[in-house]
C-alpha cells in the first residue's frame, strides 16, 4: 500500500485506527479505506477526521442492500479539513469498470475543490470484516464491492439532491455498458458475418475494409457504449430512418438515448446519416453530438454500418456509440483498417517516391494527422489538407 515506507503517513493512520476502534462503533479499517489515498490529501486531516470519516463508510456499508447501487451525501461533524466542514460523497455498488472514473467525472464537471476521493475495492463475505481486494487473493467477483468516498466542498440540499440524481443516472449507465458488453461484441461478430455475405454485389476491397475495421474495433480498440438498429426506407426527399422495433444494448437500450442533434434538438438521423446510407460507402465513423458520462468525459465516437438484406439492398443502420481506446491514438495510422486505405490513396495521388524528400514529409504529415479528424475525414480534403500542410513545412507562412 501507498502508506508503507512512509512513517508519518502510517502513524496517522494507525490513529486513526485507534481513535475508531476507541469509539465503539462500527467502522472501516482506515487502512483499508486511505492506505492509498494522496499524500497531499491526508495532509488536510487529523487521525479523529480519518477515524470518522472511516465510521461513515461502515454505516454506508451496513446500510446497501447489496443490490442497488446506494448513493449519498452527508456532513460528518468535526471533518473539516482546512478548517471547511465538507460535503461526503458516499457510492456503494458492485464492483465493475468505470465506476470510479465515471463518478468523478459527473462530479468534477461541476464541482472542482476536492478534498479527499478514495476508491477502496472491497471483498465483503457473510460474518468477515471487509477486506481490500488484491488480485493475488482470489476472491468471487460476486463479493467485490466498490466503495467511493469523495470529500467536496459544501453543497446545499438542493446541490446534493442534484448530484445524487445525476450520479444515479451516471451508474445506471455504467451498469447498461458493462452487462451488455458480451451482448454488443456478438453482435458486432453478427454483423461482419452479414456484411462479409451479403455485401459480395458491393467493390470488394471496401467491403473487405470495412470487414477489418470491424474486426479491429472489437479487438480490444474501442469501447462499446451502446448500440441499436435503425430502419432505413424511401429514396431521396422521402429517405427515412427510424428506431428499430428490437430493443437496444448498452446505453442506446434506453429508447429515449439519442446521441445526434441538429442545432440544439436531438434527432434521429442527419442529413450526413441519410447521405452515408444512401451512398455507397460500407460505414461511417463520425462523432455523436452527446458527451459520454461513462468511463471518460468525451464526445462519443459513432460508427454506423449498413444493413442488408439477401439481395444486397441497404435495409438499416447498426449505430454504435462509445470511445476510442488508447491504441487507436498511438497505433501507426498505416497499420489501422480505414486509415490505412485512405493513406494509400493520397499516396496514390501524388505518386511521391517513397524515399523523396516529399515523400517522407507526406508520411510524417499523414501520421501526425490529428487522429480523430483523420477518421472522419474523406479522402479528396485530405490530400489537398496534407498539400497545404507540406507546402507550409517547405515555406512557413500565415495561412
Amino acid at each position: 500500500m501507498a502508506a508503507r515506507n512512509n512513517p508519518k503517513r502510517e502513524k496517522q493512520i494507525e490513529s486513526a485506527r485507534k481513535i475508531a476502534k476507541a469509539t465503539g462503533e462500527a467502522h472501516l479499517d482506515p487502512e483499508i479505506l486511505f492506505g492509498r489515498a494522496s499524500n497531499d490529501d491526508l495532509e488536510l486531516y487529523t487521525p479523529e477526521m480519518l477515524a470518522l470519516s472511516a465510521v461513515h463508510s461502515a454505516k454506508e456499508l451496513a446500510a446497501w442492500n447489496g443490490k442497488a447501487p446506494r448513493v449519498g451525501i452527508d456532513t460528518i461533524a468535526d471533518v473539516t479539513p482546512g478548517g471547511i466542514a465538507v460535503s461526503v460523497l458516499s457510492v456503494t455498488d458492485r464492483n465493475m469498470p468505470f465506476l470510479f472514473e465515471s463518478v468523478m467525472g459527473e462530479v468534477t464537471s461541476t464541482y472542482r475543490d476536492l478534498f479527499m476521493a478514495v476508491h477502496p475495492i472491497l471483498v465483503m463475505e457473510k460474518g468477515k470484516a471487509p477486506a481490500l481486494y488484491s488480485a493475488d487473493h482470489p476472491s468471487d467477483p460476486a463479493n467485490r464491492v466498490s466503495h467511493i468516498q469523495l470529500h467536496i466542498a459544501p453543497l446545499n440540499s438542493d446541490q446534493a439532491s442534484d448530484l445524487v440524481k445525476r450520479i444515479e443516472t451516471v451508474l445506471e449507465q455504467v451498469r447498461l455498458s458493462v452487462s451488455d458488453w458480451k451482448p454488443m461484441l456478438s453482435k458486432i461478430d453478427g454483423v461482419i458475418a452479414e456484411l462479409s455475405a451479403n455485401g459480395a454485389s458491393r467493390k470488394k476491397a471496401d467491403r473487405d475494409e470495412a470487414v477489418a475495421f470491424l474486426t479491429w474495433l472489437r479487438d480490444e480498440n474501442f469501447t462499446f457504449l451502446g448500440m441499436r438498429e435503425y430502419v432505413y426506407s424511401g429514396k431521396g426527399s422521402d429517405a427515412r430512418v427510424e428506431r428499430d422495433k428490437g430493443t437496444g444494448l448498452g446505453i442506446l437500450s434506453n429508447p429515449d438515448v439519442l446521441v445526434l442533434r441538429t442545432g440544439k434538438d436531438a434527432v434521429t438521423t442527419t442529413p450526413e446519416i441519410l447521405a452515408f446510407l444512401d451512398g455507397p460507402d460500407f460505414l461511417i465513423v463520425t462523432k455523436a453530438n452527446v458527451k459520454s458520462i461513462v468511463h471518460r468525459r468525451a464526445y462519443m465516437d459513432y460508427v454506423g454500418v449498413k444493413r442488408f438484406d439477401a439481395d444486397g439492398n441497404v435495409t438499416g443502420e447498426l449505430r454504435i456509440v462509445g470511445l476510442f481506446t488508447s491504441t487507436a491514438y498511438t497505433s501507426l495510422a498505416s497499420e489501422i483498417p480505414l486509415l490505412r486505405s485512405k493513406i494509400e490513396k493520397v499516396k496514390e495521388h501524388f505518386g511521391f517516391d517513397p524515399m523523396s524528400h516529399s515523400g517522407r514529409m507526406l508520411d510524417n504529415t499523414l501520421e501526425s494527422y490529428p487522429r480523430d479528424d483523420l477518421f472522419q475525414i474523406d479522402t479528396t480534403l485530405l490530400a489537398s489538407f496534407a498539400e497545404q500542410i507540406n507546402d507550409l513545412a517547405d515555406r512557413p507562412r500565415v495561412r
